[in-house]
């Protein structure tokens, strides 16, 4: 991320060819359960957003390649927007013509701005939150089912193919807050509220054809894409079925043999340790495996809003034994302990000793006696029980009373997310809204905490940290950066609202046959904007 100008003939189309890739056949990706929402105001989590790339576009986008930093473009838009007034206050974006909906009708600036609007709904609320905080700050708004009005405060449709947005300070990460699937557009009247998540309409090279919940998905062709507009996807495949319920072992094991139809496969889930360990020691499966480190890094959320007391928070992170949890979770080809919020090659990192080393004792001398009962909520499946366990395992050790319960991964981000909820604890692993520290660090902002769909996911709320965060997100970037490395110094040593375990590495199958999937540096997950199959 930088302070200069972007380029706006990287936002052209069409994407970049990909060297021998040719169209046609089917893509299929095998993971462990459904998708949390297809609806792009309410996509968040990882595997979720990288479909959404194939099916809705944005505003702007990042432009990937293996290994390599993205570069934003303008993806509906002409260019990654105009800074109308050079204070960040003021941003205009203008629409490429010809991006068509799936039913033939011209997306405009007025389905993007409905799409935006959706996401002020409490009960759609699950998705990017930094766009509808900032737009928040031009007063109240509840979403177009609430208000009766399309109206976001902030946003001015002027003109069928230009959008403007109006704040009272400086955003100057606006380009990179509008790359999140709340700006895909969505035609009002195709909208039908929560029901929108299980077949939206795509505006992407690919449509929903049939989708049964948990069980599979399948897409197809958008006849009405136009690669001449799209600087992103290729779109080589026909088709791209997914298949659900299928466990980690089960699905790299599949990719790995490659036998029939899993010739064309990706493990979307990372494989189990012994797995992992296994193909990474084999010549012959080695190329296949995806072994990348991305910016993620698993952390133990503690609710301050119900953990109030700085000392059991400490005892917390005395206790937990990070490295036996992470032997639990996928051993050393997973990750790396760690005790920093932010990942080691994030913008403005800065690594400082760790103020809580593992000791037991030194959790039951901040104890001083008491057994606090603390319950941590888990999703289902055997991949998350089992981490859940291990954390919980480790509290026990050190005299906390832990409760592990276990809930379908649909309903655990909204639950965690809405204020006042009765779970202390929960595990996370937060991709950034876009690659930047004020992405994840901003989100202890005690000034975002709603009702519903909170990214404060700690309900951490301090007045001083409150204003270092708003006064930092309005500085140009360059500036801000080795300041928000500070930040998360200071919020572990002092506040303690997340306690780092241990960064992520990417490790995952994909079949003999399949080309063009890597994981993405932003997302670090495997992404399908360039997988062509042979």
């Amino acid at each position: 991320m930088t302070d200069a100008p972007f380029d706006p003939t990287a936002s052209s189309g069409p994407a970049p060819a990909v060297p021998g890739a040719v169209p046609g056949g089917t893509l299929r990706l095998l993971r462990d359960a459904g998708y949390d929402h297809l609806d792009p105001q309410r996509t968040a989590t990882l595997q979720a957003l990288a479909l959404n790339q194939l099916v809705h576009r944005t505003l702007t986008a990042y432009r990937e390649s293996p290994g390599a930093p993205g570069v934003l473009v303008g993806d509906l838009a002409e260019s990654p927007g105009r800074d109308v007034d050079g204070d960040g206050r003021t941003w205009e974006f203008t629409l490429k013509r010809g991006v068509r909906f799936e039913n033939g009708s011209e997306v405009t600036a007025i389905d993007v701005a409905y799409g935006i609007a959706r996401s002020f709904a409490p009960e759609i609320s699950d998705g990017a939150a930094h766009l509808r905080n900032w737009l928040l700050e031009n007063g109240p708004y509840a979403g177009p089912y609430e208000s009766g009005s399309v109206a976001v405060p902030g946003l001015e449709v002027k003109d069928p193919w230009t959008l403007v947005f109006h704040f009272p300070t400086p955003r100057p990460e606006l380009p990179f807050a509008v790359s999140t699937p709340v700006t895909a557009p969505v035609p009002r009247g195709s909208d039908t509220g929560a029901d929108y998540d299980l077949r939206p309409i795509s505006s992407g090279p690919y449509r929903i054809e049939s989708h049964e919940p948990g069980v599979s998905l399948v897409l197809t062709r958008n006849p009405h894409w136009d690669p001449e507009t799209d600087p992103l996807r290729t779109a080589y495949p026909d088709r791209v079925e997914v298949e659900m319920g299928v466990d980690q072992t089960d699905q790299n094991q599949r990719a790995a043999d490659g036998e029939g139809d899993d010739a064309y496969a990706v493990a979307e889930n990372h494989a189990p340790r012994a797995l992992a360990e296994r193909a990474l020691a084999d010549p012959t499966l080695a190329p296949r495996v995806r072994n990348d480190p991305t910016p993620l890094v698993w952390h133990l959320a503690i609710n301050t809003a119900r953990v109030t007391d700085l000392s059991v928070r400490q005892a917390i992170a005395h206790a937990l034994d990070k490295q036996a949890i992470l032997d639990v979770k996928g051993g050393p080809a997973l990750g790396q302990v760690t005790h920093t919020l932010l990942w080691p090659t994030a913008p403005g990192y800065r690594a400082y000793p760790d103020p809580y080393p593992h000791s037991i004792d030194r959790a039951r001398e901040l104890l001083a006696g008491r057994t606090p009962e603390l319950r941590l909520i888990s999703r289902g499946g055997p991949e998350f029980t089992g981490f859940s366990e291990a954390v919980a395992d480790s509290l026990r050790a050190a005299g906390f009373a832990i409760t592990v319960e276990v809930v379908d991964r649909p309903r655990h981000n909204p639950l965690v997310r809405t204020r006042n909820n009765p779970y202390d604890l929960y595990l996370v692993c937060l991709p950034g809204e876009w690659p930047s520290p004020s992405a994840l660090l901003a989100t202890f902002d005690g000034d975002r905490i709603t009702d519903r769909g909170n990214d404060n996911w700690s309900y951490l709320n301090d007045e001083d940290v409150n204003t270092t965060i708003h006064h930092l997100s309005t500085l140009p970037v360059s500036e801000a950066i080795a300041r928000w490395g500070a930040l998360d110094e200071h919020l572990t040593r002092h506040h303690l609202p997340f306690v780092p375990l241990f960064t992520y590495v990417h490790v995952g199958l994909g079949g003999p046959r399949v080309g063009g999937v890597f994981t993405s540096p932003a997302l670090g997950t495997p992404v399908y904007l360039t997988a062509h199959l042979t």
